[in-house]
């Protein structure tokens, strides 16, 4: 258990129902848990902890211009299908290479990255990143194809 970051596929209509609180996130599915990886992942594209600019920083939206409001006792992150599309092909573009090149887990230890501690294996860890990518990257091209937007919490 612990600090889960989630991504919700969203509509319109969905993003109305939960800001009116006629739906609870609680009751959407979850369509992709990145589980703990979510700010190791956002530093590692980023370099920062919350903030990062766009269309890297809407993978993992922490941003205030992203901020939808504190719903069903979650704060929630709203990315467009537009922002969706950019997140997208800006990883399209990152090579395995370029990741690696991003990585520094000492970096991220000194920063306080959760959940990263002492005595964690770097490749272990870099292959984790790699693999989390790849499934935000199916789950943003398949958004997109449908015209959808993302909600990002961390549960």
């Amino acid at each position: 258990m612990g600090m889960s970051g989630r991504y919700v596929v969203v509509n319109d209509e969905l993003v109305q129902s939960i800001q009116s609180g006629e739906v609870s996130v609680h009751d959407c599915q979850v369509d992709l848990d990145i589980d703990k990886m979510w700010q190791m992942l956002q530093f590692t594209l980023n370099g920062s902890l919350a903030d990062g600019e766009p269309p890297l920083g809407y993978v993992v939206p922490l941003a205030s211009q992203q901020y939808l409001g504190n719903y069903s006792d979650m704060d929630l992150f709203l990315i467009n299908n537009k922002q969706v599309l950019e997140a997208y092909m800006a990883l399209e573009q990152l090579t395995p290479d370029d990741v690696e090149a991003r990585f520094n887990l000492e970096h991220m230890l000194a920063e306080g990255v959760y959940p990263v501690m002492e005595g964690w294996d770097e490749q272990e860890t870099l292959q984790e990143i790699k693999q989390t990518i790849d499934q935000i990257q199916g789950l943003f091209q398949v958004t997109v194809e449908n015209g959808n937007g993302i909600i990002f919490y961390v549960f």
